[in-house]
């Protein structure tokens, strides 16, 4: 008899279902199957939760279902698996590899899928460098999901003391930040700036708005 479930996908960007057909009766060695990243087909023997709404797998090759020959059982890098680490590239070590397998194993798994932790961190904010380059921290990290802190150090390492436009700091959600009861070091960090340079623009901005 064969059972079909759905596999709870992880990305948010993707509302396919992927199936598991699982086998049922006790003279089956194989509890299921389910299709890897590439589309290949798996007998799956051991089936691992996680905490992050899917599972692992283990298995080896479609074989027909014949009795597994012995020899460790390899991990399936299922799509789940890949979207899994692909949304969360942003996260710690120790939150990517927080799954019920062997870091060593997953470290390899991550290997064939190119995954790069150190890599996959700087594209993510090289391909927003322009936004990190012009926009209030603030802004930035609401727009884009991620900690202010972090932006602020960002923008320091890519964009450095870049100039920026004369007279940016007059743009309506610069003055309001600089006009706020933020403190200085606060107005700094919104706008990637240093405090000495936050207590200027702010005294010159309130001097414009009393004129």
């Amino acid at each position: 008899m064969i059972q079909t479930v759905s596999e709870s996908p992880q990305s948010a960007k993707s509302n396919s279902q992927r199936s598991v057909s699982l086998l049922t009766g006790p003279k089956y060695p194989v509890c299921g199957q389910v299709r890897d990243a590439d589309n290949a087909l798996w007998d799956v023997r051991d089936v691992r939760p996680t905490k992050h709404g899917f599972d692992i797998y283990y298995g080896s090759p479609d074989r027909a279902h014949d009795t597994h020959h012995g020899g460790p059982l390899r991990l399936i890098v299922t799509k789940a698996l890949r979207d899994f680490w692909w949304d969360n590239r942003l996260e710690s070590h120790g939150f990517l590899f927080d799954l019920p397998a062997g870091r060593t194993t997953l470290k390899r798994a991550r290997n064939r899928l190119k995954f790069n932790h150190r890599d996959d961190v700087r594209e993510f904010w090289t391909e927003r460098i322009d936004d990190l380059a012009t926009l209030p921290i603030g802004e930035f990290a609401a727009k884009h999901g991620v900690d202010k802190i972090l932006a602020f150090d960002w923008r320091f390492r890519l964009v450095g003391q870049r100039a920026r436009p004369l007279g940016w700091w007059r743009t309506p959600e610069t003055l309001k930040i600089l006009l706020s009861s933020m403190s200085l070091s606060q107005v700094g960090r919104e706008l990637g700036i240093g405090i000495s340079h936050a207590f200027r623009l702010r005294r010159r901005a309130k001097e414009e708005e009393s004129e």
